[in-house]
């Protein structure tokens, strides 16, 4: 197992622009002027991407002996690259009105051919934290690696307990959290989000990055969206 230390991420506040508005039956009322925005409720940190190379995995054996395989496959065609991604997600906490009820931040991996070479799979997402929680929100400046790049010492709601927070769609190109508001945890903090990509090597990998929200004033639900302009480069090591 190796630690990494994850560094403090630059941050942007972010304008989610209204999707829709919904009533309980599906009815579609008139949208007000002040629900076209939620400003100042959501902030996104990174994202950040890092290589994971034998350099930064060096220290363990088989670490270092797993990450050389994934890239020197037979098959040229399907060897790997793997990527450390970083992101947060801070919420103000619920003095504003209306209150959040859930926040998603949603990633869409994707790999462009890199000269004549194409790319033989799509990126996903290797390995997520956490995985879930159902307490107060815990930032952590480290994470830990085992085995095959798996983040190790992860935490998962207790049976029965309500899911605050919960990684989904592990293993696929369109990965990312929910963010939950339970009756025993609202949401507001800071979320610390990391994500070890498994990319195919020799091509260039994105992610773009997403962030929604819904709100509830009484039987109304609205969605609110925002993606960044850019998504973000796996660079290679």
């Amino acid at each position: 197992m190796i630690d990494i230390i994850l560094p403090e991420l630059p941050e942007r506040e972010l304008a989610l622009v209204s999707e829709e508005i919904s009533g309980p039956s599906g009815h579609v009322p008139r949208r007000p002027a002040a629900a076209a925005a939620l400003a100042g409720r959501v902030t996104l940190g990174g994202p950040l991407s890092v290589p994971v190379t034998t350099e930064l995995v060096g220290r363990v054996p088989e670490l270092k002996a797993f990450v050389e395989s994934e890239a020197n496959k037979a098959d040229e065609a399907h060897s790997a690259a793997y990527h450390l991604v970083h992101l947060s997600v801070s919420c103000a906490q619920e003095a504003a009105s209306p209150q959040l009820h859930t926040v998603n931040l949603d990633l869409t991996l994707s790999a462009e051919p890199a000269g004549n070479r194409r790319a033989a799979f799509q990126p996903v997402a290797w390995s997520m934290l956490p995985l879930q929680l159902s307490g107060e929100v815990r930032a952590t400046g480290a994470v830990h690696l085992g085995p095959r790049l798996g983040f190790v010492g992860q935490d998962r709601a207790a049976r029965g307990a309500r899911v605050c927070l919960e990684a989904r769609r592990e293993l696929r190109s369109d990965p990312g959290w929910e963010i939950r508001r339970t009756p025993t945890a609202g949401i507001g903090g800071t979320y610390r989000l990391a994500m070890v990509v498994r990319a195919p090597r020799a091509t260039v990998s994105h992610a773009a990055v997403e962030v929604g929200a819904t709100v509830r004033e009484g039987h109304m639900r609205r969605r609110f969206r925002a993606e960044l302009p850019e998504p973000l480069l796996l660079a290679t090591g």
